[in-house]
């Protein structure tokens, strides 16, 4: 996992990889396209809509380089 990026500060949704980490998007209940920017604290990986710009949806959830 070395250089994954690790995101903090994420709700519970975010953390399992079930939202999008820069607007909050709960892929359950909306279908939209999200891609894989990094990983949660836990481990799990984690997404943001593909019309959230990764960069700013890792600054946005506190993402830290590993």
């Amino acid at each position: 996992m070395s250089g994954d990026t690790i995101l903090t500060g994420l709700t519970p949704v975010q953390v399992d990889g079930l939202a999008c980490v820069a607007c909050g998007a709960d892929y359950l209940r909306i279908r939209v396209p999200h891609v894989p920017v990094g990983r949660s604290v836990t481990g799990s990986q984690v997404f943001a809509c593909i019309g959230c710009d990764p960069d700013n949806a890792r600054r946005t959830a506190g993402g830290v380089r590993r």
